[in-house]
């Protein structure tokens, strides 16, 4: 557990800067995500988004200004510590096709040195978490089940180790539509019961409205606005209105109430 006073955020974003071959990905980017929040990062592609997320796991590190993880600069931590307490799930889960089920979703906690009953009890509970039944799934290979179980199995694997927080790279991009819808409401579900501290990226709108505590709106490696779902999709100015108007557009095309 964490001992950051309460009204500390989680993950905070201090007058960032992040330059790759001559050009700014992020510029003077500040943000505070709270503990136990699922905060959605909505953008365009190529507006920073994955950026934002790869300066959190410090898997790159800033050009200017702090990233703090838990009250501690990036650049503070031991990097496989840091990297450990951060599951990280992206399209199609990321998984070693030549690893099993079971050997996919229980890789940290035999790399954090568990027992092997203790690791054993944990994905059978963490695929039971997600969905999917460990006596059918645990001794298949990732290229044995759908695209959205292996999605299902990637959060298993990202949660095992009971990290306090959760980074999704457009973990349903890859999805059909039925699928991802199916795979969306599962995630909402999953949420209530695990508690952690979610970022979330997406560049669809209603992916995001769904799935958000709230919604930060990236442009051009800038945060262009924070909101509430309720807040966004009434927006009738600022940044975020594009988004909305496509929403309400696509209500009225549906019949939605207005």
């Amino acid at each position: 557990m964490s001992d950051l006073p309460p009204d500390e955020p989680a993950i905070q974003f201090d007058h960032v800067r992040f330059r790759l071959d001559g050009r700014d990905l992020l510029t003077d980017f500040c943000l505070e995500i709270h503990r136990g929040e699922t905060l959605v990062l909505l953008g365009r592609s190529g507006s920073g988004k994955t950026t934002i997320l790869r300066l959190i796991n410090g898997l790159i590190l800033p050009s200017g200004g702090v990233v703090r993880v838990e009250g501690r600069a990036t650049t503070g931590w031991d990097t496989v510590r840091l990297r450990r307490r951060i599951g990280y799930v992206i399209q199609e889960g990321g998984l070693f096709p030549h690893f099993t089920i079971e050997r996919n979703v229980g890789l940290i906690p035999r790399l954090e040195g568990w027992p092997p009953e203790r690791v054993h009890r944990r994905v059978q509970e963490m695929l039971e978490l997600v969905g999917l039944n460990p006596e059918e799934f645990r001794n298949r290979y990732p290229h044995q089940i759908s695209g959205g179980q292996r999605q299902r199995v990637g959060v298993a694997r990202a949660l095992a180790a009971d990290p306090p927080f959760l980074l999704l790279d457009e973990p349903f991009g890859a999805l059909d539509p039925l699928t991802r819808s199916e795979t969306q409401r599962q995630f909402l579900s999953l949420r209530q019961r695990v508690r952690k501290t979610m970022v979330f990226v997406t560049h669809d709108v209603t992916e995001a409205l769904l799935l958000a505590s709230r919604i930060a709106l990236i442009e051009a490696g800038r945060s262009a606005g924070i909101y509430s779902p309720a807040e966004f999709l009434d927006s009738i100015e600022g940044p975020a209105r594009e988004y909305a108007d496509v929403v309400r557009a696509n209500g009225k095309i549906l019949g939605w109430p207005q």
